[in-house]
């Protein structure tokens, strides 16, 4: 009965590592606040887009880990493709980053350290002739900027269509490790599917309820859109 049984809980738990490993997938689990747009007519591929931010105040507590983040993802919610602005441990950095879900694996192009205030600037585009994305990050106010070429996952004989655009909040930490003036506010935002601006559909909603980050849209002016994130710390 003991062996039966402890073969029981094995099988029970292999079920569970499987059943998570199928269903892996975005939104992440350790997403905060995040919004989420998507073309209006649900058909297309995103072909541009832009947006700006400023980097948020430095924390008064160090040692978190977290970024606002905005990127590009997969129909299937497992490629996803992100210009992402971290807070790691005690200074601001950026970097372009890609995360794919099936078979697993993580791209980090060379990261740049940026302050407080600092205007930040991305944007991804796709280059259809060898199905890539190019992601361009850059600092406004200096002269840095990082590009990186990023192939389209083909499955079978097809390649993914990215069709979602997220403007995120991710990792969870204490409240009082998140930026004090407790907002990161994305501008001009500009989403392009299939060569042309639309004025997307906007959901917003959260993964993990914590330290009441929320995510809000604050404005739609000519296919332009500029989305909040707030929280308290």
């Amino acid at each position: 009965f003991f062996v039966a049984q402890t073969l029981m809980r094995w099988y029970y738990l292999v079920l569970l590592v499987w059943v998570a490993f199928v269903y892996a997938e975005d939104p992440a689990s350790d997403w905060l606040a995040y919004a989420e747009a998507t073309n209006p007519s649900g058909v297309g591929r995103i072909t541009y887009i832009e947006a700006y931010w400023v980097v948020p105040q430095d924390p008064t507590v160090p040692g978190g880990f977290f970024s606002p983040w905005f990127g590009i993802e997969s129909s299937d919610n497992l490629n996803l493709i992100q210009p992402v602005n971290p807070w790691s441990d005690s200074y601001w950095e950026i970097y372009n980053e890609y995360f794919q879900w099936e078979p697993e694996h993580n791209f980090n192009s060379v990261s740049h350290k940026v302050k407080a205030g600092d205007t930040l600037f991305g944007s991804v585009s796709f280059n259809e002739a060898n199905q890539t994305y190019s992601v361009y990050h850059s600092d406004l106010n200096n002269t840095w900027s990082v590009v990186s070429n990023i192939e389209v996952q083909k499955e079978k004989d097809a390649y993914k269509n990215y069709t979602i655009a997220y403007f995120v909040f991710e990792k969870v930490n204490e409240c009082k490790q998140y930026p004090p003036n407790n907002q990161v506010t994305f501008t001009d935002i500009r989403i392009d599917y299939d060569y042309q601006t639309v004025t997307p559909s906007w959901n917003t909603s959260y993964v993990v309820d914590h330290c009441d980050c929320r995510a809000s849209i604050l404005s739609e002016t000519n296919n332009i859109t500029t989305v909040q994130i707030t929280w308290e710390s």
